[in-house]
């Protein structure tokens, strides 16, 4: 995996190192002698990860992480902070400061590089779900969201997956102590795929070596094969100095690793630092997911729009093609809409389009699609639906619209509204879409032409 990797160090000969070790690795390796440059190459070549050393002279790298974790243009970079001094506390400060990782001079190689892939995984897949998320953005659909504006969720129990009784209760004590976190502690590696499957956790803390013989690695190589924990945030344990089996675990799925034994603080600044990052991607997930619906959904009345009912009519046709059967759309308008609007307002309007909207889907069937297609004209499209079955629906929903006058907003009363509906009856053979719904539009300027508050079909237009 390839990647543009900025690197900040005042000292030239561990700059000329770190070129030379990822270069060998054909990263693309650029450098900066100090904070204040490496800030400004950050903003300008936007590079894929950077690797912060701490102590720099105009500024440290504690305060260069923060400068960038701060600013939109820099927020989602990985960083991975570069010091000699290999303490908990520094590490914690690091995390603390926005730092994704930490590495302690001098370098192992495994450790280097497992870092630098998993990251760049991380950060190709969150550039994908931003670049989705810049798009619904440019079009209205969400607004902007840095990954430092979202506060970790420790609603959802953690799943801790120790090696013995003693390790998981102490785990515990320190989630609960650090973050206010509930845990669940499980006793063997079926009792956490179960429990997995069963709780959803948001996160998992998984020692490579589970009670009753489990295997750390394979827990998590089946939670990252699972749907419905793919998504989690999972933090291996190891042992100290294991720099093997941390760099397997990053390969098959872990978020992140850390060395047992640890400073309890450290596991709440890696779980808080895992969890903002999973709340984030979750946020994203759901930007992009609800900027699709919004896309397809009419805003008024809250249901679908012309583009979406388009595309769904091929389906409807294939389905048609496959069962050699028939069905039916029909074009629907509301009468005299444009005097209902001029007399009582345009918030009555929307008012009466919304309840219209709502017996309209009262009264079709779950398989059936509605529509708006604009203004006061709406759509219906009716599977595995002839002649007679389309007829009783069309009088159904006119019934429905004429029965019951429409309540206006603000107490003002109520008003009598009817519809006019055309329908077109089709079958396997029809192959274009846009020509069906055009054959019940016909229909429906027949059935306005009649008199209005009727049901024409296509035939009988002809």
């Amino acid at each position: 995996m390839s990647g543009r990797v900025l690197v900040v160090d005042d000292v030239p000969t561990n700059r000329l190192l770190l070129r030379a070790k990822l270069s060998a690795a054909y990263y693309d390796v650029f450098a900066a002698e100090n904070g204040t440059r490496g800030l400004e190459m950050a903003l300008s070549e936007q590079p894929d990860m950077i690797m912060l050393d701490v102590l720099m002279p105009d500024m440290d790298g504690y305060t260069v992480c923060r400068e960038l974790k701060a600013r939109p243009e820099t927020a989602h970079i990985p960083v991975i902070m570069v010091t000699s001094l290999d303490t908990p506390e520094e590490r914690v400060r690091g995390l603390e400061a926005g730092a994704d990782d930490f590495l302690s001079k001098p370098f192992n190689d495994l450790a280097l590089f497992a870092r630098v892939r998993n990251l760049l995984r991380m950060k190709m897949m969150f550039d994908e779900l931003r670049l989705r998320d810049l798009t619904s953005r440019e079009l209205g659909l969400s607004d902007f969201v840095s990954e430092q504006d979202i506060e970790p969720d420790y609603s959802a129990p953690i799943l801790l997956a120790p090696g013995s009784v003693e390790q998981g209760r102490s785990w515990a004590r320190y989630l609960k102590s650090g973050l206010g976190a509930m845990t669940i502690e499980t006793c063997s590696e079926r009792e956490a795929q179960n429990l997995a499957q069963f709780e959803l956790p948001d996160c998992f803390v998984v020692n490579q070596t589970m009670m009753e013989g489990g295997d750390g690695l394979r827990f998590v190589s089946t939670l990252r094969a699972r749907p419905e924990t793919r998504q989690a945030a999972i933090l291996l344990v190891v042992n100290k100095g294991d720099v093997e089996t941390a760099a397997k675990g990053l390969e098959i799925g872990a978020s992140d690793y850390i060395e047992a034994p640890f400073d309890p603080s450290e596991l709440t600044a890696r779980i808080r630092s895992l969890l903002r990052r999973k709340c984030y991607s979750d946020w994203l997930r759901r930007s992009v997911r609800d900027g699709l619906k919004m896309a397809v959904i009419d805003p008024l009345t809250g249901i679908y729009n012309r583009r979406y009912a388009s595309q769904h009519m091929n389906s409807v046709m294939e389905r048609a093609r496959d069962t050699d059967g028939y069905f039916a759309v029909m074009m629907i308008d509301l009468d005299k809409f444009k005097r209902l609007n001029d007399e009582h307002g345009h918030d009555a309007g929307d008012a009466v389009l919304r309840e219209f909207s709502r017996r309209l889907q009262e009264n079709i069937r779950g398989v059936d699609l509605v529509a708006r297609f604009g203004g006061e004209e709406f759509f219906v499209a009716l599977p595995d639906s002839d002649h007679d079955a389309a007829a009783a629906a069309a009088e159904r929903i006119r019934r429905a619209i004429e029965g019951t006058a429409f309540p206006l907003p603000r107490d003002k009363g109520e008003v009598n509204v009817t519809v006019s509906i055309g329908v077109a009856i089709a079958d396997g053979s029809d192959t274009d879409a846009e020509a069906v719904i055009h054959r019940a539009d016909r229909a429906l300027y027949e059935a306005k032409e009649g008199g209005r508050n009727r049901v024409t079909f296509y035939a009988e237009a002809a």
